[in-house]
C-alpha cells in the first residue's frame, strides 16, 4: 500500500502539472503565441516543469521499486524471512523522494531549465551541463523500462513454468 500510495502521488502531481498548461491555455484563449515569452520565462512554468520531471521521476523510481517488489515476492514466496519490511519500503522511498526532488531541482538552480519550451519540460542542451543532465534523465529512466521489461519476463517465466526455476515450491505458491 505504501508503494501504490507514492504511485497515487506522482500521479496527482502529474494532475497538476496537467492543470497548470491546460489554465494557461485557457486564459490565452487559443492565442498561445502572443503569450509564450511571458509563460515560459515566470514562475509558473519552472513550477509546472517542476512539477512535470518530479512526478515524471518519482512515478518511474515507483514502478521499479514495485516491479522489483514483486518479483521479489513471487521468487521467494515460501520465504518469509525474505519479505521486505515496511521500515525497508520507508528507507526506500525516501530516496526516491529525495532523488526526485534533486532532479526537478536542478533546471531551477541552473542545471538545464524549463524556459525552452511552451510545455516547459528541461529541454535546453546549450551546456555540457545540460546535454549531461538530458542524457542522465533519458539514460536512467530506459534502464528503468529495461529493469521493469526483465522482471516481468521473469515472473511471466516463472509463474508459467514453475518446474524451470530452482525455487519451484516458491513459484507455485504465487
Amino acid at each position: 500500500r505504501l508503494l501504490m500510495c507514492n504511485l497515487s502521488f506522482a500521479d496527482f502531481c502529474m494532475g497538476i502539472y496537467l492543470l497548470l498548461i491546460a489554465s494557461v491555455d485557457s486564459q490565452t484563449r487559443s492565442q498561445y503565441y502572443n503569450h509564450a515569452i511571458d509563460w515560459q520565462t515566470g514562475s509558473g512554468c519552472s513550477a509546472a516543469g517542476f512539477f512535470t520531471v518530479f512526478s515524471s521521476e518519482l512515478s518511474v523510481y515507483t514502478l521499479t521499486v514495485i516491479t522489483l517488489e514483486r518479483w521479489h515476492t513471487i521468487t521467494y514466496a515460501m520465504q518469509l524471512d525474505r519479505k521486505l519490511r515496511l521500515r525497508h519500503a520507508i528507507l526506500i522511498m525516501l530516496g526516491g523522494w529525495i532523488f526526485s526532488l534533486v532532479i526537478a531541482m536542478l533546471p531551477l538552480v541552473g542545471v538545464s531549465n524549463y524556459i525552452k519550451v511552451s510545455i516547459c519540460l528541461p529541454m535546453d542542451i546549450e551546456t555540457p551541463l545540460s546535454q549531461a543532465y538530458i542524457i542522465f534523465i533519458l539514460v536512467l529512466n530506459v534502464t528503468a523500462f529495461i529493469i521493469i521489461c526483465a522482471c516481468y519476463i521473469k515472473i511471466y517465466i516463472a509463474v508459467q513454468n514453475p518446474e524451470l526455476t530452482p525455487t519451484n515450491k516458491d513459484t507455485k505458491l504465487a
